[in-house]
Parts: C-alpha cells; structure tokens; sequence
C-alpha cells in the first residue's frame, strides 16, 4: 500500500504550510516510487524545520550494503519500536513527508486493477509520519533515506487495502519532530493511528498512473469508472 505517492505544491506553498526555515529546491511530481528521492522534513541539530529530498527506502546504519533498501520503504506501526531496522530511527530520526495525495489500487477481478487517488476533499497538503536514517557506504560517501509509518487501514481504505499511511494532523507535529532525548514513547505510538475517514476522499484514475515512469499532471486527472454489466 502506497507505493506512490505526488507532491505537486511549489516551494512558497511548502515553506509556509510546515513553517520552514526556507522554501525547499523542488518541482512538482506527480507519481513519486520507491528508490526515488522524495522530501522529508526533519529539526535540525541548530533547532530550524527543514525539507529536503531523501532515498525513499530506509537503510539501517547498521547494514552493510543499500541491496534490502526497496524491501524498506513502510515500517508497520505495531512494530516499529522493536525491529532492528525501525527502532533506532523511531527514537531518534523522525520526520514527515509532505504530500498532496497517494495512489492506492483496487484488484476488481483477474485482469482489471482500478487505480485511485486519495487525497482531502479541498486538496490541501498532507503529512505521512516517517523515520530517516544516515548510512555511510564503504568508499565513506553518506546516504540518507527514509520509510513511510503505515497503520491500520480506516473504513474508507478498507474497501480495498488493509493498511494506510498514518497522516498527522498539525497539532501532532511538533511532538513528532521534537528530538529531544530520551522520547516519549507511548505519546508518539499513540499518534501511529489511522485518520478520520472524512479526512480523505478518493478519485479515480487512468491507468496512466501504473508506470512509475509516468510523471506529469495526467496522473492526477479524473477518470471515469468503466461501466459494468450491474
């Protein structure tokens, strides 16, 4: 479950949204996969919000090659405090991803998947709870990546996936950011719970949307559902 996701905002617009120490160096995207850079805001060891673009695909500082990071791009919420992989990142590297919606897709038989866009009914910006990480490879060059916090699918996801994103609202921010040691814990898995299913709406899409190489604003654009026999 999303596996995809659009960030299609301008700098200004992210800068003032999630009170940025300076607008972000980014274009608008539109159909965002694994392994690709996507932006993470993240507090600073000086104290200031920043975004900047990170692997999407954790790899533990720990490991010894980048070759699991596309196996890693969600960290179930009921275990994020105990594997090995998510622990160290859930206490002390916690960010946000700002998005303007996702894609999830719907199995109708054996040949026809139904791609959705799920973005809030007045279209504004979302933040996906996230954890980051430092790895330094072997030449000592430095990557920095990161894995999207997935929950319990609400009602409106579970018509067709079991699993979410877990979004934050605004007055979960600063807890979620805050990098103070040691952290609270039980406060910050109990922000790890789905959204009110009248936060988000879903729209249908073209199948356009299927190759990760599609990249432009078509992704985005309504579709209409094929008609049935019912």
């Amino acid at each position: 479950m999303c596996g995809r996701i659009n960030l299609t905002a301008l700098p200004p617009e992210l800068a003032e949204y999630f009170a940025l120490f300076r607008e972000p160096e980014w274009s608008p995207r539109y159909n965002l996969g694994p392994m690709q850079q996507i932006l993470v805001i993240r507090i600073k060891p000086d104290g200031v919000r920043l975004a900047e673009p990170l692997q999407w695909g954790l790899v533990p500082r720990w490991a010894k090659s980048t070759e699991h990071s596309a196996q890693m791009v969600m960290a179930r919420c009921e275990t994020i405090a105990s594997k090995p992989a998510y622990s160290e990142p859930f206490r002390q590297h916690r960010g946000l991803i700002p998005i303007n919606g996702f894609y999830e897709w719907e199995q109708w038989d054996s040949k026809t998947k139904q791609a959705w866009h799920i973005h809030t009914p007045t279209g504004s910006l979302l933040a996906l709870a996230a954890i980051w990480e430092h790895w330094q490879a072997p030449d000592g060059s430095l990557l920095e990546s990161c894995a999207v916090i997935t929950t319990q699918a609400n009602e409106l996801m579970a018509e067709f996936c079991d699993r979410m994103p877990v979004i934050l609202p605004k007055e979960a921010w600063d807890s979620w950011l805050d990098p103070e040691q040691p952290p609270n814990l039980p406060k910050l898995s109990s922000l790890l719970v789905p959204c009110a299913n009248e936060s988000l709406i879903r729209t249908p899409v073209s199948s356009y949307v299927n190759s990760v190489s599609h990249d432009s604003p078509e992704c985005i654009q309504p579709a209409q559902l094929p008609r049935t026999l019912f």
